[in-house]
């Protein structure tokens, strides 16, 4: 089973709270996440979280890092119709 490493971790916690469009969450606590799923990836706060800024910084993180490109390759491909795959 994949896990993401600790370091990547930190750096989506880090995209999370630049992404938030509300000062205040009652559902996240102001963190800009839910909590961490069982591949320690981010589960992001949909009430506060910019979702299409958050996964296009996210996308950039991935292209530079070559242990997540192969991982996160679904992010760079498009479907028939030429539009973006939701992840």
């Amino acid at each position: 089973m994949f896990r993401l490493e600790e370091k990547h971790l930190e750096a989506v916690k880090e995209i999370a709270v630049r992404n938030r469009k509300k000062r205040s969450c009652g559902k996240c606590y102001d963190r800009g996440y839910i909590g961490i799923n069982e591949e320690n990836l981010l589960i992001l706060c949909p009430k506060c979280v910019d979702m299409e800024k958050a996964q296009e910084e996210w996308k950039e993180y991935v292209s530079e890092h070559e242990d997540l490109k192969e991982r996160f390759a679904d992010l760079f491909e498009e479907d028939n119709t030429g539009e973006k795959i939701d992840v």
